[in-house]
């Protein structure tokens, strides 16, 4: 057995639990067991399955069980968790994992309880406190030196140890609440602690543990308690169909759902994973598209701008407005503009930039990829000094809410490669600068008052994104970053989420994003939530019709019409969706509709025309094409609409002027085609056949071409054409593309 079969086994039996087939769940698992020689699984198998048994016997007896609701999810709980143990004991022996790797060096070397961890590190913190008495500076420096990079060590086993940790139970998950209880221990290793069972958790279920999370959500520190609802989505989300078992769990996020401060936290991750899923179209977009043409505009800036005049002294503070004309040229304005777009509204727009800057050792580590910043972390101390510009430096990189954690350690471990004189300059540089971004950032608390928490928030996302996306061995777990976006329908997330002003803010992301399913069927909840408004049905619609459901956002329309009624957006869209249905007769009523609000608007004259062509009204569809033609005399699409019409209302000397216009200005394939159906009724076949080998030339193949004329054999027969001379017509065009090449 590979890996693949018995992940695929264990995939099987959760499938059968999650369609209520418990027999073939047994089933499974009893010939998994027994393939395993795991006969302490199989006497529970047996027991449970035993269980079962007389549950649905006294069920079937018609004997009511006033716990028999409970039983059920018991006994669904623990074959779940036999399922796992049953998969784990495969992987204990055979992975070579990161998780299996330390599971299996934890069974070989029992690792320290957390409460032996807590001892160490409150020794630790002593022994700063007792360095900082020593006299001699040096032996300070060195010491002090020493020390961290001891408890350094030991925050990594710790993350390590717990990460790998077996399931808790009540007496572990005391001795965590303690850890996290506990004032004398740093804020950032009580970060790490939660980081490394949100980890755990992912690997091996373990509600116990899921429950320490829910208890660190309330914790007073933001760090903390952030970190922790972080890892609550993500578990609750990987486990989405178990927790209908646990109702401890759900009923304890129901009731957390009043706490309004958790509620806006919970809400705040949310979007901040929903972001998530966007940085990877953001990063193509950058290397792709924006750095290649910033790269090719780099000569043309030197050679069109007078760098002299640049860099003189007058008007310094006046742009040159050649630099703009530059951009607009390089079609680079609005690009950019969309960049500085994304990044105030909180996109991930550094993780291309930061991804090729971990490669260094520090990130082989997999704990650090979780570490708060800390600028007297031992890895920068080579970087860190007594001059006030890498002062500065570090100090504006640590108070900067745009940069993750995880990239300004790669920052600086760029920055400390770099050249001495390159080094100070940028130091200097971003030094001037950081009293600015320190304005800028209590500027920004001012206008929102949660600014800090949603920054703590947003940095930790965007550093469980680098680990998952970027860590060496990310291929050993499951991407959270993967999962479709279905926050909105996630059972256990409802108590918060389905509040109409958060349906509406998730929503609008999805929307904005461009995730018009996922935004179609948030906004539907919102509007079963209570009285939807006009918008809220448009917006329904246009997800509806952006996915091609046509006749679902026709619907939607009618009723953003009942409520809006002479909305010209809506009247335009519930037209052209009529249209795409084929019921022209409805599509030309809300046309005329639109006209009598834009009586100017000439594309609304074109639809309408359109609309009489499929009525067969030629003579109403000509009126309008002329007088689109008329008021606006260079307009193809009336030419063509009036070529057409006339050719169907027999009219080929008016088709025939207006496709030798079409000829002139940029024909198609069908210009050519219709160009020369209208000659052929016209008995000029020599210029006929002159247009035929020009659409075979546009169409790129004789096959494509004729795939297009033969839909057109209706109307030549309406126009009086005898079909049966078209073959030879058709040879002859053959004859003169291929014969001539």
């Amino acid at each position: 057995m590979n890996l693949n079969e018995a992940t695929k086994i264990h995939a099987d039996i959760l499938a059968f639990i999650e369609s209520y087939r418990l027999k073939d769940a047994f089933d499974s698992l009893k010939s998994w067991a027994a393939s395993l020689q795991n006969w302490i699984a199989a006497e529970k198998i047996s027991e449970l399955e035993t269980n079962y048994k007389y549950m649905i016997h006294y069920l079937v007896e018609g004997n009511k069980d006033p716990e028999q609701q409970k039983i059920y999810q018991r006994l669904v709980r623990d074959i779940y968790l036999l399922a796992d143990d049953l998969l784990e004991q495969w992987q204990t022996r055979n992975s070579s994992s990161v998780f299996f790797e330390r599971v299996r060096m934890a069974n070989v070397r029992q690792p320290l309880s957390i409460e032996e961890y807590q001892d160490i590190i409150i020794r630790q913190i002593d022994t700063f406190s007792v360095i900082g008495l020593l006299p001699d500076e040096d032996e300070r420096q060195t010491r002090t030196r020493q020390n961290t990079v001891k408890q350094e060590h030991t925050i990594q086993d710790l993350f390590n140890a717990v990460f790998s940790s077996s399931r808790t139970n009540e007496e572990q998950v005391k001795a965590y609440r303690e850890f996290l209880g506990h004032t004398g221990i740093p804020v950032p290793v009580k970060c790490m602690l939660i980081s490394a069972l949100t980890m755990n958790v992912l690997q091996r279920f373990d509600w116990r543990k899921v429950e320490l999370l829910f208890d660190s959500c309330s914790h007073a520190e933001s760090e903390i308690s952030l970190r922790a609802i972080v890892g609550i989505v993500a578990v609750l989300r990987q486990y989405k169909n178990r927790w209908k078992y646990y109702p401890e769990i759900t009923g304890r996020l129901s009731v957390m759902a009043d706490d309004a401060v958790f509620a806006r936290r919970l809400m705040t991750v949310i979007i901040q994973f929903i972001q998530a899923h966007e940085t990877e179209k953001i990063t193509k977009k950058l290397t792709e598209e924006i750095i290649p043409e910033m790269m090719k505009l780099s000569p043309m800036i030197g050679k069109k701008i007078n760098l002299e005049e640049w860099m003189g002294e007058s008007g310094l503070d006046e742009k040159n407005p050649e630099w703009q004309k530059i951009l607009d040229e390089a079609g680079l304005t609005d690009k950019l503009q969309e960049f500085t777009d994304m990044q105030m509204g909180g996109a991930d727009v550094f993780h291309s930039t930061f991804s090729n800057l971990k490669n260094y050792p520090f990130f082989n580590e997999m704990s650090n990829w979780f570490l708060p910043f800390d600028k007297q972390h031992s890895s920068l101390q080579p970087f860190f000094s007594d001059k006030p510009e890498s002062d500065s430096l570090l100090s504006a990189m640590l108070n900067t809410s745009m940069i993750c954690n995880s990239d300004k350690y790669s920052f600086c471990f760029s920055i400390m490669v770099m050249p001495g004189q390159y080094r100070d300059m940028m130091a200097a540089q971003l030094g001037a600068e950081s009293e600015e971004l320190k304005k800028m950032a209590e500027e920004e608390l001012v206008l929102n008052p949660y600014q800090k928490e949603e920054t703590i928030c947003k940095q930790y996302v965007q550093d469980l994104y680098r680990f998952f996306k970027l860590y060496p061995r990310k291929t050993d777990f499951v991407d959270i970053f993967a999962a479709p976006l279905d926050y909105h329908r996630l059972k256990p997330f409802l108590p918060i989420v389905a509040e109409a002003k958060n349906l509406e803010r998730i929503a609008l992301y999805y929307f904005e994003k461009n995730n018009f399913q996922e935004a179609g069927e948030t906004y539907l909840m919102l509007a079963k939530k209570g009285t939807p408004t006009s918008e809220t049905w448009q917006k329904i619609g246009y997800c509806y019709q952006m996915q091609g459901k046509v006749k679902e956002a026709l619907e939607a329309y009618l009723k953003a019409d009942l409520m809006d009624e002479n909305n010209p957006w809506v009247l335009r869209r519930m037209s052209h969706c009529y249209r795409l249905l084929k019921e022209p007769e409805s599509a030309l009523q809300h046309y005329r509709r639109l006209e009598q609000l834009k009586p100017d608007d000439l594309n609304i004259q074109l639809n309408i025309g359109h609309c009489y062509l499929e009525l067969d009204e030629y003579a109403e569809a000509l009126n309008y094409y002329f007088k689109v033609d008329l008021l606006s005399s260079d307009n193809t699409r009336a030419w063509r609409s009036i070529a057409w019409c006339a050719f169907l209302s027999r009219k080929f000397d008016v088709a025939q002027r207006y496709y030798s216009q079409i000829i002139e200005n940029k024909p198609n394939t069908h210009d050519y085609l219709n160009a020369g159906h209208v000659e052929f009724c016209l008995s000029n076949t020599k210029k006929a056949v002159e247009m035929y080998i020009q659409a075979v030339k546009s169409a790129g193949s004789f096959p494509v071409f004729k795939s297009l004329f033969d839909e057109d054999l209706d109307e030549l027969r309406e126009a009086g054409i005898d079909l049966e001379i078209l073959p030879v017509i058709l040879d002859k065009v053959r004859y003169e593309v291929y014969e001539k090449k």
